[in-house]
């Protein structure tokens, strides 16, 4: 039994090695270490601007709840979830700010987050359908080459990277469909986009 458990763990650890050893080869540390500290540059360039808008020109907060108020909730979150199946065309950051106006935030927020992450799935299953059909199959891999490439060498990395920074989370789902990645995999490394929408808004509902 302890020589069964023993052959297991050595089989284990080769593993990890074997996988380190591929990671270092494909280049997946440089890229994680890049776009993190790109992204946290972006952010931290977000704020300071936000901050001196804020304070100098106009009251953001009070812009944002005012530009909201001309439209229903269930208009705002419809746009939303759009957007999100839709490339990400909006920056969601802009409805957690909404949301920190609620009297209830958290609840709107969990509201974004679920359908934040719906969208990614349905964008999956989009993603699925056209790679079945060749011509858009090929207009959308010349379009998102990049997203392809990095599915294909690391899979779950990438697709916990875009959910919890802001690399657009529904294109890298839309080609793990076309790829054919396990959808298992995608819906539970998708998981960690409930913690983006929570360590960011941690951050903006304190700013405004």
């Amino acid at each position: 039994m302890k020589k069964g458990i023993s052959q297991n763990n050595r089989s284990f650890w080769h593993k990890m090695q074997l996988y380190q050893v591929y990671y270092r080869r494909t280049g997946l540390y440089p890229f994680l270490i890049k776009h993190t500290i790109r992204v946290l540059i972006g952010i931290g360039l977000l704020v300071l601007v936000l901050l001196a808008l804020n304070k100098y020109v106009i009251n953001v907060d009070d812009a944002m709840q005012a530009f909201f108020s001309n439209f229903s909730d269930a208009a705002i979150l419809s746009f939303f979830t759009l957007s999100e199946i839709v490339l990400g065309l909006v920056p969601p950051d802009l409805f957690i700010v909404w949301a920190g106006g609620k009297e209830n935030p958290y609840s709107f927020l969990l509201l974004l987050a679920i359908l934040s992450y719906g969208a990614g799935m349905f964008a999956y299953l989009i993603g699925t359908y056209i790679g079945k059909i060749h011509r858009i199959q090929k207009y959308i891999q010349h379009k998102f080459l990049a997203h392809f490439d990095m599915i294909r060498k690391w899979g779950g990395f990438v697709v916990i990277f875009a959910a919890l920074f802001p690399l657009p989370f529904s294109p890298v789902c839309m080609t793990a469909g076309m790829v054919r990645y396990p959808f298992p995999l995608l819906a539970l490394f998708g998981l960690t986009r409930f913690a983006r929408y929570y360590i960011y808004a941690a951050a903006l509902f304190n700013l405004f």
